[in-house]
This record gives structure tokens, sequence and C-alpha cells, in this order.
């Protein structure tokens, strides 16, 4: 497994799309015995990039790993729900949106066929930050090596990331979503505040102001496959389906978290 030199069309393809997110909104303060409501968004700066109709993994990790489907319904581009926090620790929200299939040919470019993956996760501390090491040991994850209960500006935050459970180099951007005196989905910042590139998949910064932080970390793997089209392409080059060939797999993970003042 080694990383791999993306022609020059789709660098400036996932540029463009690197301003969206695939995030989640939900309150800052979070107690047990509550339940909350949450948004989730493919976007940016509290505006969906892309609509979002459903997802195929949309999960709520207990902090004893338990698994249970979260129950979303549309809402302004995105997905809202109601998630109950039963007791103290981090419970994950833990996402996937469908893959897609790209090939530098439909822009007259030479290149890799590529499988693009997008997955998500956001920390939910609850008066403890027990159960925010989970990890599936499948795709790209974004596993925080830092307790997240807490975490205020000044503290320096801490990441591995992996490939099926294994580490994974790559680069990684973080930026501020919403501040904490915004209101949901009416006012909203987007700011990058970190940045870096990893050999060994672990990621360090400081955490520099307040917000609602989204973590992304984008890989490029040298393993091809053969991928069947779950739904038609928005610009045509496949229908649902179709098998199609890849050569590599460029797979990007967000992580949704908090930090105080």
């Amino acid at each position: 497994m080694k990383r791999i030199f993306l022609p020059l069309v789709l660098i400036a393809l996932i540029a463009l799309a690197s301003a969206h997110s695939l995030y989640a909104e939900y309150p800052e303060n979070l107690n047990s015995g509550s339940e909350n409501k949450i948004w989730i968004v493919y976007g940016h700066g509290g505006a969906a990039g892309l609509p979002l109709v459903s997802l195929p993994v949309a999960s709520l990790i207990s902090p004893n790993g338990e698994k249970a489907d979260l129950e979303l319904e549309p809402y302004q581009d995105g997905l809202k729900g109601t998630v109950p926090l039963d007791k103290p620790g981090c419970y994950i929200l833990d996402l996937q949106m469908e893959p897609s299939f790209f090939d530098p040919a439909w822009f007259g470019s030479a290149g890799s066929k590529s499988l693009v993956e997008k997955y998500g996760r956001a920390l939910l501390p609850v008066e403890s930050g027990e159960g925010s090491g989970w990890s599936s040991g499948e795709g790209l994850e974004i596993v925080p090596t830092v307790d997240p209960y807490g975490l205020k500006t000044g503290d320096q935050f801490s990441a591995r990331a992996l490939w099926n459970g294994k580490p994974v180099a790559g680069s990684y951007s973080a930026v501020i979503t919403r501040l904490p005196e915004d209101v949901l989905v009416i006012q909203h910042a987007q700011e990058t505040v970190a940045e870096g590139s990893t050999d060994d998949g672990v990621i360090s910064f400081p955490l520099t102001k307040p917000g609602l932080w989204v973590l992304s970390f984008e890989a490029t793997l040298d393993e091809s496959g053969t991928w069947t089209a779950e739904e038609d392409d928005p610009q045509g080059h496949y229908k649902k389906g179709d098998s199609l060939e890849y050569e590599q797999i460029a797979p990007t993970a967000y992580l949704t978290f908090w930090v105080g003042k």
C-alpha cells in the first residue's frame, strides 16, 4: 500500500469539493438522560453543498461500543434526527456516504480510475470521554487519542488515521464550521485553522479557537477492484448497476467535535 500522485484534473476537482465536509451539528453541552437533535450535512459553514437523501451507514455508537441505527429524515438538504444519551461517556455518530467513481478521461486527462469514498464521525462526549477511542477497523477512520470531553482552546488535539484498522499516510486539515455564539443554520464560520501531512497516520495540532471543529483526512491507496454503481451519476457518466473497474481508492474521513473557550 502506498500513496499515489493524482492527475492535475483530479486534484482540481478534489480541491473544489474539499470545501464540503460530511459533518454533524449538535449542542455543545450534553447531559446524560437527555435527547438531543442532530443535523447531518455534506457541505460547509452551515449550508448543504449537495443534498443528502439518505446514508448507507448512519449509526450511534454508545460508550460501551453498542451500535444502533439512526432514524433520520430530510431537513434543509441534510438529515435530522434525535439521539438518546442515556448515560455518561462518549457517543459517536458513525456515517458513510454512497461511494462514487471518478475517471480523469471524462475530462480529457490521463490518470487512474478512482473509487471515491467519504466517511464521517462526530464525537458527543457526555460528562466523560470514555469510549471515544472506538474503532470499527473498517474503511478510513480518524480515531482520537485525546479525551474529547472538556476540550478547550489551548489544548493539543491528537488522533490516528487508520485504513482498515492500520495506520495510513495522508494529509489533513481542520476548519471551524460554527462559533459558540452562532445560531444554528443562520450564521456560521468557515476558517481553516490547522493543516498538515503524516506518513504514519499520527495527527496532532493545537486547538487555537473555540467552536465546532471538522477535521478532514485524505488518503490515496493503490488498491484495485470492481465497483457496482448504486445509483446514476448526476453528470451521466455511468448508470445504476454498471460495473466499473477502479485502479485506486481515494477515501476522505471527517471528524466533528466541539472545542470550548
